[in-house]
């Protein structure tokens, strides 16, 4: 049986306001890629260490306010990034992990009232790499990717 006591405690977590600087990245891609979230308001805050998703580091995740959350904090969508990635991040790095985060946001506009609903949606391709090393591209969003990265 293992000791409890011998096991180092786990780092707090802290999370903080983010600087501007990813205010002016998001601005910028927004304007350019995003412009139906034009009208969509961000806030976005930092956490000093990544978490994890099946053994994986997250270096950022985006949520949707609304209820109460949306009440209290008076934004749309919350953008949180992992300080410890983004410190080691080169500047286009930060600033797809940005665009990533940006493209999960949708908003779409009410017919009846002309008001925005916000959303969330998931990224257009999850595959395991030995399935797509051993099948290819064997769906339509596996050879679209593909023509995306053949194109850079």
């Amino acid at each position: 049986m293992k000791d409890k006591a011998a096991r180092p405690k786990p780092q707090e977590v802290i999370f903080s306001d983010f600087d501007d600087t990813v205010g002016e990245i998001v601005t910028k891609l927004i304007s350019k890629y995003h412009p139906e979230l034009a009208t969509a308001k961000f806030h976005h805050i930092c956490r000093s260490k990544a978490s994890k998703k099946a053994g994986k580091l997250t270096p950022g995740n985006m949520y949707k306010m609304s209820g109460k959350w949306k009440h209290l904090i008076g934004v749309d969508f919350v953008s949180e990034i992992a300080l410890d990635c983004w410190n080691n991040f080169e500047p286009n790095q930060r600033t797809a992990i940005l665009d990533h985060l940006l493209s999960r946001c949708v908003g779409t506009e009410d017919a009846e009232n002309g008001e925005m609903k916000w959303s969330l949606r998931p990224p257009e391709v999850q595959e395991f790499p030995e399935v797509a090393e051993r099948n290819g591209q064997w769906n339509d969003s596996l050879i679209e990717i593909s023509k995306c990265l053949t194109k850079k």
